[in-house]
């Protein structure tokens, strides 16, 4: 049907209910209020809705900014910051029926990692862990859960052959390029390191006068080793490696990491390498090394010691709870490591 059919059709629809209001004895002011809801116009639409509605949003998004403001303020004031406590402590005291809530000033974590156990050291008994390992697993393709489950719940130690496979220009780091980044980064330049140890005699065990002497060729034959303690110096020193492949989310590093560096070492003393982490990661990223693997008091006795040797892109991963690690550097050129610590916390 055309339009103007459909208008006609109205009109004239309009014009019958007209007649039959008027022979029924209905006046035309009567006829003209039955009529009128059909004729208003509609006050509110769909964008007048919407508007309406952002502005009540606001309106209670200032004064939701208003009230917390003033709560800050507030509880700046120390009266009101008193009441507040001794508000909120009789509240607690009243829920203690019904949630016990004292259970979280214990608690390290509100969401618990299953994967986290406390150590309450190492007993004889544990000495069964390690007393049937014969030889240091050395795998390919790691993923995290087979190293969840087939070695760091077990406390067995294994070498991740291509753990540096996706470092890219990183796995190239020389001490030249090492000696640059201490000395041009201004916090690993600032901060001071921890546990420095070296056959070199450095004024204040400076590791920064060390590599400054190492790339102006005035030392050889040399070992060192210092931890980046300071947490600004350790966030910095990150930008030279990559977190390792094959761990999963569950693992997290500790806030430092800790350097190994030699060139031309001849020495034959194994040197600790102690993380005081649940975990060790030793990544070689140049050069190679000897790891030497003891289980600790008083499985010691009970357990084999394994020497494990660590080239170019090899990791060491290892559990702080059974084995004890030392290091020895090859007499390579250049000898780089970088060891870090883990935990399921």
């Amino acid at each position: 049907m055309a339009l103007q059919k459909k208008l006609d059709f109205i009109d004239d629809e309009i014009r019958k209910i007209h007649m039959f209001c008027t022979k029924s004895g209905y006046s035309a002011c009567q006829i003209e209020s039955f009529a009128k809801p059909f004729f208003q116009k509609e006050s509110s639409n769909f964008s007048t809705s919407i508007w309406v509605s952002g502005k009540a949003w606001k309106r209670r998004g200032v004064a939701l900014a208003t009230v917390i403001i003033s709560a800050i303020l507030l509880f700046r004031f120390d009266p009101a910051y008193r009441l507040a406590c001794a508000m909120s402590k009789q509240g607690a005291i009243k829920i203690l029926p019904l949630w016990d809530w004292t259970q979280l000033y214990h608690t390290r974590c509100w969401v618990s990692n299953p994967l986290y156990k406390q150590q309450q050291g190492l007993q004889f008994a544990d000495c069964e862990i390690c007393e049937g390992i014969e030889a240091v697993k050395r795998v390919r393709d790691m993923d995290g859960m087979s190293l969840i489950r087939f070695y760091l719940s077990r406390d067995h130690p294994v070498v991740v052959e291509d753990g540096t496979r996706d470092w890219g220009h990183l796995a190239n780091i020389s001490l030249t390029t090492l000696a640059k980044i201490y000395k041009e980064n201004k916090a690993l330049r600032k901060y001071r390191s921890c546990g420095f140890s070296s056959n070199i005699r450095v004024p204040d065990s400076d590791h920064v006068d060390l590599l400054s002497m190492v790339k102006d060729g005035e030392v050889n034959k040399f070992y060192a080793q210092w931890e980046n303690c300071n947490v600004l110096a350790a966030k910095a020193f990150r930008s030279i490696y990559k977190r390792p492949y094959f761990l999963p989310p569950t693992v997290s590093l500790s806030q430092t990491n800790s350097l190994f560096i030699s060139s031309n070492y001849s020495g034959r003393i194994y040197k600790p390498a102690e993380m005081n982490e649940p975990m060790m990661i030793f990544i070689q990223v140049k050069g190679e090394t000897t790891l030497k693997l003891e289980a600790r008091e008083p499985c010691n006795d009970h357990c084999s010691v394994f020497y494990e040797r660590l080239t170019q892109g090899q990791i060491l991963v290892s559990t702080e709870f059974m084995w004890k690690v030392d290091y020895l550097p090859s007499r390579n050129s250049e000898n780089i490591a970088i060891a870090l610590g883990g935990s399921f916390a």
